[in-house]
């Protein structure tokens, strides 16, 4: 899913047009990029720079970037290294900068003013007090008869913050999105299975069931707590949500998960992750990869994955 230019309108995430090779995702711990040969199916050039706390804090109400002076000179280190030929680029978001819902129907009015106006009505019940610059993106992706709509909801305001930083650097944002919507667009997802992208600040589950995306949910990792959470305290929320989501969709949807796929969008603790989610979780986990990153290792094909996934066509 993604928002296109300005977020003047409601606007489907999947309208034909050209892909940018070129895409960079905004992290609260990291800033990283990469450059696509479509030609030659290969990487061309990639960057992964760490980032201190409170340099972004993702926020879908509140400003976003603290420090957009220092994040515009380490990007305009890196971005030397890329040599494009157009400027038209893809952007990932925070998932905590966006609000994403997956909405079903018995039925959808036939004219797009009126499903426009039904989608809202769904967006205000789920977010009463929701900003005056607030704007969605939407598709549908259930069939004629049961369906369902995936929708992202964010500020104009935010966006704007984003896209900023970028036009400084001459770049043009000609597509917004988050993360997890993005590997779902990459085809990266096998079917019954339950994406798990985690990442240092948020947990995001989206399920396939049957062809379908039934559900998507998204946790802030203690966000009314003072401190971090231990990364104890982060298995426990991750195991609870996965059996949650589990239950509730064999319970209340009567369907049936098969396996999970997770990518880990996180610096350090990879493994000791993994083990303990494997040792305490009863369905097969299966890590995210891409062939087209290949070359690099696990850590940074799992950090880039959401990247291709922007500017690959299914």
């Amino acid at each position: 899913m993604f928002f296109r230019d300005k977020l003047g309108g409601i606007k489907s995430f999947f309208t034909k047009q050209p892909l940018p090779s070129i895409s960079f995702y905004v992290n609260p711990r990291y800033l990283c990029g990469i450059q696509i040969s479509r030609r030659e199916k290969r990487l061309i050039q990639y960057f992964i720079i760490p980032l201190e706390k409170l340099v972004i804090e993702p926020s879908f109400l509140k400003k976003n970037l603290k420090d957009t002076r220092f994040l515009n000179k380490i990007l305009r280190e890196e971005i030397k290294k890329f040599h494009p030929s157009e400027k038209k680029i893809a952007l990932l978001l925070p998932e905590l900068s966006q609000r994403t819902f997956v909405f079903s129907f018995d039925s959808l009015p036939p004219s797009p003013e009126e499903k426009e106006k039904l989608i809202f009505f769904r967006i205000k019940r789920q977010i009463p007090f929701l900003p005056d610059d607030a704007r969605f993106s939407f598709e549908l992706i259930g069939s004629k008869n049961s369906p369902r709509i995936i929708v992202s909801v964010a500020r104009a305001s935010i966006i704007e913050e984003y896209e900023m930083l970028f036009r400084e650097l001459k770049f043009e944002p000609g597509i917004v999105g988050i993360p997890t919507l993005s590997l779902l667009n990459a085809s990266f997802v096998e079917e019954n299975s339950i994406l798990v992208n985690v990442e240092e600040d948020s947990l995001n589950l989206l399920s396939i069931i049957d062809s379908e995306v039934v559900l998507y949910r998204q946790k802030s990792f203690a966000p009314e707590f003072v401190y971090e959470l231990s990364w104890e305290e982060k298995i426990d929320q991750i195991v609870k949500e996965i059996e949650n989501t589990a239950n509730f969709l064999e319970d209340k949807e009567k369907r049936k998960v098969d396996s999970l796929t997770m990518r880990l969008g996180l610096l350090n603790s990879r493994e000791n992750l993994l083990s303990s989610l494997r040792k305490r979780l009863s369905y097969p986990l299966k890590e995210i990869d891409v062939s087209f990153l290949s070359t690099l290792n696990q850590r940074e094909r799992h950090i880039l994955s959401p990247l291709f996934g922007q500017i690959s066509s299914k």
